[in-house]
């Protein structure tokens, strides 16, 4: 900026000392305008310096450009510059001198005055470049140095988490920390070396101590061990420290900006950084508040309470089989492709208001009482997944797809106001507790093949909700229960404007949205205020003989079956088969 400066101001001089009287005659006649031409060239030939000097700075602070050869052709040019430039300030000057001899003798001076300012041009270019391939060369060496430097720490630090001695590898931790704060661009690298580090089996080979986690999973439930021979209390404060560094450096200024200067995180964020703990041995794991480009846990073992509460993941996040022993935390998270088909959690899972944007897949996986209440999932996959425990918590989650097929939910099954704004698929789920779906809304879902075990209540639900614009294959979607009714509180205003955003037309009635098709329901059920048309409960089957208490749609009748079970039918199909009876008699 500055040799822009100066070469405008160089430039302005020139013009201006022009523009005051004539040129050629302000030359011949006033000393004050060789003064002021003069002091023009030496403002433009030092911003031209200073625009040239930046250039060769900043590029040498790359150290990508490589060297260009002197050509012999600039030297040739700047030799016929000096000669051009001498000959046509001679030949003007001579020319104003006119026939006058001693003007004539003062224009051939000042003529070559003016070649010899070109040459003495020439040569300071020449300088200027020795001077930069001087710095050039000075700046390599220096850069040599640094990374030779970076590189015996680097080397140091890496064979020095190989000691046998626990405080060794402390030391190398933090050296191989401080190394990242002064090089940025080592960073990668060096996460890459502390996530090695933790990736290696958690047994000290060095002493003889093991500890191991197996996670023993059967049928009825999830079981996770520890078995811990010595227990290697300085190995494990050796992994706490690099796992702390990385919780560190991963903590953006933005999420802690309201916290004081002494907290972890802050100016110490490291943005832009991959992990890969891939079957590491992770104790009382804390990620919270984090941001991370991808990571990849797969296999990886964590003991303990396990927190990635806030955190979020640009990336690809992959916990495929890994296993939580003790709680895991992932409230608030939000995650651009979560992949955690077979994991297992041995305790309780807290994915409380997470936010999954893209694709997640769970399938495989084993819960023991999880809360995904107030979730939101774009497209979400539970195939074949177990939950455990006490209560498996849906409450107000959003979906745009969920798949559940083959799903065993062991524990209580809370999905109440739920919404599923493309639909949902839970076909041959078995619900061996209860299950309340009470005011869920689908865009369209089917329980074919699937058994209620326990009490199911489905009160309030309903699939002909308003769909939204933007999304038209769906044919219904959640919308709040006071869009139901308009004396609960919602303005004609609000009304209207809901109207006019999202509303569209309901599709035809032989399209299903709820189909409960050859579902087995063996304890209490409750149907209350459920809007469901068609066959869509047709082939539905409870015992008879028994106390439960079933209410059913309005429309929906119950009758015998055979066997001790019962069924329900209709008002509508009732109907048509007394139609088509009347028709056979006629004929």
């Amino acid at each position: 900026m500055a040799g822009v400066i100066v070469l405008m101001a160089g430039l302005a001089v020139i013009f201006f000392s022009a523009y005051r009287d004539e040129y050629f005659a302000l030359l011949a006649r006033i000393p004050r305008g060789e003064i002021l031409v003069l002091a023009g060239l030496i403002l433009f030939f030092t911003g031209l310096g200073l625009l040239i000097s930046r250039r060769v700075s900043s590029s040498s602070e790359k150290l990508l450009t490589p060297m260009r050869v002197l050509s012999p052709w600039w030297i040739l040019g700047g030799f016929v510059a000096v000669i051009v430039s001498t000959y046509t300030a001679t030949a003007v000057l001579t020319n104003v001198a006119g026939t006058d001899p001693a003007l004539r003798l003062d224009a051939i001076k000042s003529g070559l005055t003016v070649g010899a300012g070109a040459a003495g041009g020439v040569a300071l270019l020449l300088a200027v470049r020795r001077q930069w391939l001087g710095e050039r060369t000075q700046t390599y060496q220096e850069y040599d140095a640094t990374e030779k430097r970076i590189t015996d720490l680097y080397s140091k630090a890496v064979d020095q988490l190989g000691s046998d001695k626990a405080g060794v590898r402390i030391a190398a931790m933090y050296a191989l920390e401080r190394l990242g704060r002064n090089n940025p661009e080592h960073r990668q690298s060096i996460l890459d070396v502390i996530c090695a580090y933790l990736r290696t089996p958690a047994t000290d080979q060095r002493g003889g101590s093991s500890k191991q986690v197996e996670a023993s999973k059967d049928g009825d439930g999830i079981e996770c061990q520890e078995r811990d021979d010595d227990g290697d209390h300085l190995d494990l404060e050796v992994r706490l420290t690099a796992q702390h560094i990385l919780s560190r450096h991963l903590r953006s200024k933005l999420l802690y900006s309201w916290r004081s200067s002494n907290e972890i995180g802050g100016e110490d964020y490291w943005p832009g950084m991959k992990l890969d703990l891939t079957r590491a041995y992770l104790v009382n794991f804390d990620l919270s508040d984090c941001q991370v480009d991808s990571a990849s846990f797969e296999r990886a073992a964590f003991i303990g309470q396990t927190r990635f509460s806030g955190s979020s993941f640009q990336g690809r996040a992959n916990f495929e089989r890994a296993v939580f022993e003790g709680v895991a935390d992932f409230g608030a998270s939000k995650f651009s492709g979560a992949h955690f088909m077979g994991a297992t959690f041995a305790s309780a899972a807290i994915f409380q208001y997470a936010d999954f944007r893209r694709e997640s897949n769970f399938r495989e996986a084993k819960f023991d009482s999880v809360d995904f209440q107030g979730s939101r999932f774009r497209t979400v996959r539970f195939d074949k997944a177990c939950f455990n425990g006490e209560i498996s918590n849906f409450r107000n989650t959003d979906f745009f797809a969920g798949y559940f097929g083959g799903v065993a939910f062991r524990s209580k099954l809370d999905l109440s106001e739920a919404t599923f704004r493309g639909g949902v698929l839970f076909d041959g789920v078995h619900f061996s507790d209860s299950a309340r779906f009470d005011d869920t809304f689908f865009g369209r879902a089917s329980f074919r093949n699937s058994s209620f075990r326990g009490d199911a209540s489905f009160v309030g639900v309903a699939s002909r909700g308003i769909a939204y614009q933007m999304d038209p294959e769906a044919g219904g979607v959640h919308v709040d229960r006071s869009m139901r009714t308009a004396d609960e509180g919602i303005s004609a205003i609000q009304q209207l404007i809901r109207w006019l955003l999202v509303r569209r037309t309901a599709s035809p009635p032989d399209i299903q949205y709820l189909e409960f098709n050859d579902v087995n329901f063996l304890g209490n059920v409750d149907f209350t205020d459920a809007g469901i048309s068609g066959d869509g409960l047709s082939g539905a089957t409870f015992p008879l003989g028994t106390s439960n208490i079933r209410v059913w749609p309005s429309g929906w009748r119950e009758t015998t079956k055979g066997d001790g079970f019962g069924t329900i039918f209709s008002s509508s199909q009732t109907e048509e088969g007394e139609g088509d009876e009347c028709c056979e008699e006629e004929h």
